[in-house]
């Protein structure tokens, strides 16, 4: 069975650290939800078109979310008071956990490209409608998260039907490496991952992380176990 697409508007970094900050200062619920509404009426002279966008903020940093646990979507929000210069790695983790379709479309970009740095949109159209589906409502939702990935500047645009990956971000933090190690292990619905595939991750391609046994335990939240010559990881 596919799961749900739910990635139906395209998104600016302006409002997705904005929404962040607010959910990291306590904002919930129906008050969170107002304050996104006064960010984005400005750019948006159709209702049902902001409503939309105003959902999927709200989806991805509400942090009273049900779709990850509390304690996985509070850690965010603290992350993002620790390191706020790394917002966008708290975006991309929560994007990879909540919405199954951008991660599918991450992973298979970040496999495209994983050579040269450059894809064709037509490549990527083919792997996606492959999976879910020859139909406008597939193709439309990846419209919008390849529009997403350029407006975060992840992607460049240099000629139509062309794309280029950035340079990756470099991540040294380990609690931030912890934590997205987490939110590529919910992003798969899984409870533990091999270091080895973690570190050959396609979804990751927009930053610079190792993933390695020092970092990993340094927190409370994973357990690494030794399996068949290969070290696993595992969500405590």
């Amino acid at each position: 069975m596919k799961p749900a697409i739910g990635f139906n508007r395209h998104l600016e970094m302006t409002w997705l650290t904005q929404t962040a900050a607010w959910a990291a200062s306590g904002l919930t619920g129906a008050e969170l939800k107002r304050h996104i509404d006064s960010l984005l009426a400005p750019a948006f002279t159709s209702k049902v078109a902001m409503d939309k966008t105003r959902n999927l903020l709200f989806g991805i940093w509400d942090p009273q979310s049900k779709s990850v646990p509390l304690r996985f979507q509070q850690q965010a929000c603290q992350l993002l008071l620790n390191h706020s210069e790394h917002s966008l790695v708290l975006h991309w983790g929560l994007l990879m956990a909540k919405y199954p379709f951008f991660y599918f479309v991450a992973a298979q970009l970040g496999r495209i490209a994983r050579h040269d740095g450059v894809f064709l949109y037509s490549q990527l159209e083919q792997r996606v409608t492959e999976e879910f589906g020859d139909t406008s409502t597939i193709k439309r939702s990846m419209q919008f998260v390849v529009r997403t990935l350029v407006n975060l500047e992840i992607l460049s645009n240099p000629k139509t039907g062309m794309y280029q990956l950035r340079k990756p971000i470099t991540l040294t933090a380990p609690d931030l490496i912890a934590w997205l190690a987490e939110a590529v292990i919910r992003a798969n619905d899984e409870k533990s991952r091999s270091l080895d595939r973690m570190n050959n991750e396609p979804a990751l391609f927009p930053f610079d992380v190792a993933f390695t046994e020092e970092v990993l335990s340094s927190t409370a939240i994973l357990d690494l176990h030794t399996q068949s010559h290969d070290i696993v990881i595992f969500i405590s």
